[in-house]
């Protein structure tokens, strides 16, 4: 189910996501049920529910002169149930469609619509985003970082790696005083951290499911099926660091 936001979310709704943020460290949201009231209708969300309640959630922000899909979440009694699928093609379908979202008035065009982009470590929820068509950025060496190392971040535009690099600079003073433990974990995996980008003109007709363990074994690289090959190498060396 696709809601946007409602404008009186179920104290069990927030209550749940709070749970599920202090939970998992490599996200970041609301740490209290009031803030995560308060907040709720800033930006547009993806809510899956089931009869037991909410089990998934994702934030749609603009990022600069893109979107960005973060705090994508979900309750650990759906897991190895493809029920990620399920929430990144909701977000990705109101990214396709929703001309409020990209800041103009409806109906969207194809020239209005801004890239999709996420970071995640996690090798199952890279396999979600493959199978929805986004593509894993390559690090390069760039003349930004003064072809010092390469950086994945340096391959965006450079008004959109500012607006990038502000919106973690905000976010981590944000963290430092609300919850620094959180901070630490994630400057001490940065480098495990993944960008992918959906492009604008890709289409999004046909966009299928499939169990999830034939996508976690598609990106850990030990049968990688159904993967461009493009796309190979970089999973295969994610692989290696994985198991490394």
């Amino acid at each position: 189910m696709d809601e946007d936001a409602p404008f009186s979310p179920d104290a069990k709704d927030a209550l749940w996501l709070v749970s599920m943020i202090h939970e998992e460290m490599d996200i970041w949201g609301p740490l209290k049920e009031s803030a995560a009231i308060q907040r709720w209708r800033r930006h547009p969300r993806i809510l899956l529910h089931d009869r037991n309640g909410l089990f998934g959630h994702a934030v749609l922000d603009r990022l600069g002169s893109s979107i960005e899909l973060r705090t994508v979440v979900l309750d650990s009694r759906v897991r190895g149930q493809g029920r990620s699928h399920e929430l990144v093609e909701q977000a990705v379908s109101r990214w396709y469609q929703d001309a409020l979202l990209h800041r103009v008035t409806p109906p969207l065009e194809l020239s209005s619509r801004r890239p999709l982009l996420s970071w995640t470590r996690s090798a199952a929820l890279a396999a979600t985003y493959h199978r929805a068509r986004f593509s894993l950025v390559q690090p390069e060496r760039r003349w930004s970082r003064l072809w010092l190392f390469k950086s994945s971040l340096a391959t965006l535009p450079v008004r959109l790696q500012i607006s990038v690099a502000l919106n973690r600079i905000f976010r981590g003073i944000s963290m430092l005083f609300q919850d620094p433990n959180r901070l630490r974990y994630q400057i001490r995996h940065l480098r495990e951290y993944h960008l992918f980008i959906l492009d604008p003109k890709s289409p999004i007709q046909g966009l299928s499911r499939a169990h999830p363990m034939s996508e976690i074994t598609a990106v850990t690289g030990r049968h990688l099926i159904d993967i461009e090959e493009s796309q190979l190498q970089a999973f295969v060396d994610w692989d290696s660091t994985e198991e490394g």
